[in-house]
């Protein structure tokens, strides 16, 4: 294909077969969180107008601004199972 984005590899199978494309204007990442915490939680915005999807197995992906993501988590908390993920998150990132 003469439309995949060079120098670009899936991250999923390693494949150079991606393509840029869009999410929409509403692209949202909502941290799974239990039911309580997911009815007061609120979505992280994904900042990049672009997202990238692997033609041979079907990946998408995009980024958001970490700090943001980290500050949503600290605020509303993830599912229960996720204590090691919010060992990363009460990190105050000074390192």
């Amino acid at each position: 294909m003469d439309k995949t984005v060079r120098g670009m590899y899936c991250l999923r199978c390693s494949s150079k077969q991606v393509v840029r494309g869009s999410l929409g204007e509403s692209a949202r990442f909502y941290p799974l969180r239990g039911f309580f915490k997911a009815i007061l939680g609120k979505p992280v915005f994904i900042n990049d107008q672009y997202s990238h999807a692997c033609l041979d197995c079907g990946l998408v992906w995009n980024e958001l601004e970490t700090g943001a993501l980290k500050k949503n988590i600290r605020s509303f908390g993830l599912a229960p199972h996720s204590t090691g993920v919010m060992r990363v998150v009460r990190d105050d990132g000074s390192h």
